[in-house]
Order: C-alpha cells, then sequence, then structure tokens
C-alpha cells in the first residue's frame, strides 16, 4: 500500500514539488489530492482483474491517472491537463519481467519524446 501521501514533482527532479494526501481508498483503488489556490492536483491509482476474453486468460490491469487543473485567473482561462499509463498483465506473470517492460516504456517518455507526440509526431 501506498502511504497517506505521495510527492509529485511537476517538471521533474528539480521541478515543483506538490504533496497529495490520500482523501480516498476503497476497492483497490485510492485517490490522492493537492489543492491550493492556483491548480488542483490529482492522482488515482487503480487495480482490477479483467474478464477473460475469447478463452483467454483474465489481466491483472493496474492504472495510475495524474491531472491537473490550473484555475481560471481574471486574464487566463482554466487549464487542463492528464497524463495516465496502464499496464495489464497476465496473472503469475515474473514481476521483475513485467517492471522491465514498464521501466522500457517509462525511460522513453523523456522530452524529447514528449514534445513530439504534443506534435502529433508517431
Amino acid at each position: 500500500m501506498f502511504g497517506d501521501s505521495i510527492t509529485i514533482n511537476l517538471g521533474g527532479a528539480g521541478g515543483t514539488a506538490r504533496v497529495l494526501k490520500k482523501i480516498n481508498q476503497d476497492n483497490y483503488s485510492a485517490e490522492y489530492l493537492h489543492r491550493n489556490s492556483t491548480d488542483e492536483v490529482r492522482m488515482k491509482v487503480r487495480h482490477t482483474t479483467e474478464t477473460s476474453k475469447n478463452g483467454k486468460a483474465p489481466l491483472d490491469r493496474h492504472n495510475v491517472v495524474l491531472s491537473q487543473t490550473v484555475f481560471a485567473t481574471l486574464v487566463d482561462e482554466e487549464l487542463f491537463r492528464e497524463f495516465y499509463f496502464v499496464f495489464r498483465a497476465t496473472p503469475g506473470d515474473t514481476e521483475a519481467d513485467v517492471v522491465d517492460l514498464a521501466e522500457g516504456l517509462a525511460e522513453w517518455q523523456v522530452s524529447a519524446n514528449l514534445i513530439a507526440l504534443l506534435g502529433w509526431e508517431s
């Protein structure tokens, strides 16, 4: 279980730290929130087991959603941004192998590649 708070650094390791406090936990999920006068940052963590399809074994699904709402001001409109990831694996798969795949994609998510994605590159 994650703790009662999670620190997210907006902008990476040297960025602005937001301490999100747990506001809900139930049914293999939790929600964390940081809210101040300028923005709100939420993180949701969920775990489920998918139903089997086409005779294949069901997969365990792990999902994390991080969102930020920047509140409107007298001159700027409200902004919303969201990032999430999902990983799915057959129950009983080797944790290290599942983590290796997830880490491979996480390491690919450097600034240059994220900027390319925002520019609709594929």
